[in-house]
């Protein structure tokens, strides 16, 4: 599903209802503090704008993991104010996650028909709405909606959109089509995975799409060359090097040869990265480096809490593992102040 936000409910919803498949937003990201293990959206103390009853929807959605319920906040914000388009597409979005796709369609269309584009909801109420449509079994409006999102958006912008058309058009018998959509979107996820678009959030879901586009190429007879991910296989390096360095840190001086080892192969790394072709967009690096190391304190954290139902907080393994969090800090500090540097630079 395509997520829009108006900049009052960006920070109140994080979180994605998937109606079909991945839509993955290719943008960079750093976090600016600890990923979060409990939801984060908070709920409205009262319940008298459109505002709030768009919080209140957004956390039951996120912490209570009630659709329904977000329904009837979503529709309160619409009574409030039924010329406002932001309500409907997120109820649009509520209703399709309980499985009412004709009432999600109803609500998309009225997003698209007021059509004020002020908070961009007008692509996203498209491709969402063709997720519908294809739900309902009406291919050939989930195609159009697709061809309208695609037009709005930069082609690069998500992928989603051309492996759902390209699989509409192959339901649909157009082979000629469905190639088309399939070799585009499996250039995009090559680009994506070697960092062009400055994504640090390369997960697994961006292989796996990879890998299910290039199955769906071979069963249409289109013979592929292997994927050119060196630039990818570069930049996971040297996200983990950097954790393995900070790491090290915990229990020698930065002159030890040991740390010394790593600075040699760090160097060389970020050598083959400025060298590469396609050369990944400013800033992925640090934010593949930064996300590596929130996923090991998140790891260390678990460890942590273990220990402590054996040991004390003075146990040598407890405190090295404090040690090694401590460093990790520093890293994404260090990182965080490349990063910001970079992008005053563009």
């Amino acid at each position: 599903m395509r997520l829009a936000f108006s900049s009052s409910s960006l920070l109140a919803y994080t979180s994605s209802i998937l109606l079909l498949g991945f839509s993955l937003p290719l943008v960079a990201q750093i976090l600016d503090e600890k990923p979060p293990t409990e939801c984060q959206t908070q709920k409205p103390q009262s319940l008298n704008t459109v505002n709030d009853y768009l919080g209140m929807g957004h956390f039951q959605e996120d912490c209570q993991k009630d659709s329904l319920a977000a329904v009837s906040s979503f529709t309160q914000a619409i009574r409030l104010n039924p010329k406002a388009e932001e309500p409907y597409y997120h109820r649009a979005n509520a209703y399709a996650a309980i499985g009412n796709y004709k009432a999600a369609v109803a609500d998309y269309t009225e997003v698209i028909r007021q059509n004020t584009g002020k908070f961009g909801f007008s692509s996203a109420a498209y491709s969402n709405r063709a997720r519908a449509y294809e739900k309902l079994g009406e291919k050939q409006k989930a195609i159009s909606d697709l061809t309208q999102s695609i037009s709005i958006d930069s082609p690069y912008t998500y992928v989603g959109e051309y492996l759902l058309r390209g699989n509409l058009y192959r339901d649909l018998g157009n082979k000629k089509r469905a190639i088309s959509d399939y070799k585009q979107a499996e250039n995009i996820l090559q680009q994506s995975l070697n960092g062009v678009f400055g994504t640090g959030m390369m997960d697994a879901r961006y292989q796996e799409m990879l890998d299910t586009v290039r199955t769906e190429l071979s069963q249409l007879g289109v013979s592929l060359p292997a994927p050119q991910l060196t630039t990818r296989r570069t930049l996971d390096a040297i996200a983990k090097m950097e954790v393995e360095r900070a790491l090290s840190l915990a229990r020698l001086e930065p002159q030890d040869p040991v740390i010394g080892k790593f600075d040699v192969q760090l160097q060389d790394l970020y050598k083959q990265l400025a060298n590469s072709q396609p050369q990944s967009y400013k800033g992925t690096v640090e934010s593949m480096i930064s996300n590596a190391a929130y996923e090991k304190i998140a790891d260390l954290e678990k460890e942590r809490s273990e220990l402590l139902e054996r040991f004390t907080s003075n146990h040598p393994v407890v405190k090295l593992i404090d040690e090694q969090k401590k460093q990790l800090t520093l890293l994404l500090n260090t990182n965080r102040k490349q990063f910001d540097d970079l992008m005053h630079q563009n």
